[in-house]
C-alpha cells in the first residue's frame, strides 16, 4: 500500500514538472521563443484564423530580429560596447525615472492650497502682466428666424436678474450658440474672432458694459462685455490660478528630487556604499 501511494505521488510530482518545463516553438543560436510568449501578444477575442495569421507574424518577426541582432553584434565588433554603454544607461535612467516618479506620486499626493497660490501671486504680479486684454462677457447666437426677437434684445440690455434668467432660458433653448463668460476671463480677441464682420479691434472696446450686435445672412450675433482688463495691467489671480499652480508643483517636485539625492548620498556615506579613490 505505501509502495502504491509512493508511485502515485512521483507520478504526479512528474506530471507537474512536465507542465512547468514549457518546450520552445522556435529557436535562434541561444534564444527560445515559447508559446506563452505569442499568448500575451495575440488577443483572446478574434477568430481562430486571424489568431493564426498573427502568431505566424510574431514568429516570423521575432526570428528575423534575432538573426539581424547576430549579425549586428558579429560586424560592429568595436561599436558594440558603445551601443551596449547606452542601453544600459537608458535602462538607468528609465528605472531611476519610474523609482522617482512613484515617490513623488506617494509624497505629492496633497493639491497647492490656496494660501501658497495667493502668496506667489502677491510676490511675484510683475511676472503676471497682461499681454492682451480680457474680459467677462456674454456671447450667444440666434437665427433670424427665431421666435421673440423684439424681447431677446429687451432681455439683453437689462440688468435686472429677472431678465437675465429670461435670456439664458431663451438662448438654451433657440440660440446656435451661447458661451457665458460672467465667471471667468477670456481674451477679447477670441470673442471678436467670432463676429462675422470682425472689424473692430482689442484696443476699440475698453468700456463695459458694452453691447455689440452684428448680423449675416441667417444669424444675429449678440456680445456683452461686462467687465473688461486692459492690456499691460496685472491679471487677476483668477486668470492666472492654474499657470501658478503647474508653477508651484514643479517646484515641490524639484526640491523632492534634491532632497531625495541629498538623502541617497547621506545613506550611501553612512553606510559605506560609497568608496571615492
Amino acid at each position: 500500500m505505501k509502495y502504491t501511494t509512493l508511485l502515485i505521488l512521483l507520478s504526479l510530482l512528474s506530471c507537474q514538472r512536465q507542465k512547468q518545463v514549457e518546450q520552445p516553438i522556435a529557436q535562434v543560436f541561444e534564444s527560445k521563443l515559447y508559446r506563452s510568449e505569442i499568448k500575451e501578444f495575440v488577443p483572446n477575442n478574434i477568430s481562430q484564423e486571424d489568431s493564426a495569421i498573427m502568431a505566424q507574424n510574431y514568429i516570423r518577426n521575432w526570428i528575423t530580429q534575432k538573426l539581424l541582432l547576430h549579425k549586428a553584434i558579429e560586424n560592429l565588433s568595436g561599436e558594440e560596447s558603445k551601443i551596449q554603454k547606452q542601453v544600459e544607461d537608458y535602462r538607468a535612467s528609465l528605472l531611476i525615472y519610474n523609482y522617482k516618479q512613484k515617490l513623488i506620486d506617494q509624497k505629492l499626493e496633497d493639491e497647492v492650497n490656496d494660501a501658497e497660490i495667493e502668496d506667489y501671486y502677491q510676490k511675484n504680479q510683475k511676472n503676471f502682466v497682461l499681454s492682451t486684454p480680457i474680459v467677462k462677457a456674454l456671447f450667444f447666437i440666434v437665427p433670424k428666424n427665431a421666435p421673440n426677437l423684439k424681447e431677446l434684445r429687451k432681455w439683453f440690455h437689462s440688468e435686472k436678474a429677472t431678465d437675465r434668467e429670461n435670456l439664458e432660458d431663451y438662448c438654451l433653448t433657440n440660440a446656435r450658440k451661447y458661451d457665458n463668460f460672467n465667471d471667468d476671463w477670456i481674451e477679447i480677441k477670441y470673442l471678436l474672432n467670432l463676429l462675422p464682420k470682425n472689424d473692430k479691434g482689442p484696443q476699440e472696446i475698453m468700456n463695459a458694459p458694452q453691447y455689440i450686435e452684428e448680423e449675416d445672412e441667417e444669424n444675429y450675433y449678440f456680445l456683452k462685455i461686462n467687465d473688461i482688463i486692459k492690456e499691460q495691467s496685472n491679471a487677476p489671480l483668477s486668470y492666472v490660478r492654474d499657470d501658478i499652480t503647474l508653477i508651484l508643483k514643479n517646484k515641490k517636485k524639484l526640491q523632492f528630487e534634491n532632497e531625495l539625492e541629498r538623502q541617497i548620498n547621506e545613506e550611501g556615506r553612512q553606510k559605506n556604499y560609497v568608496k571615492i579613490y
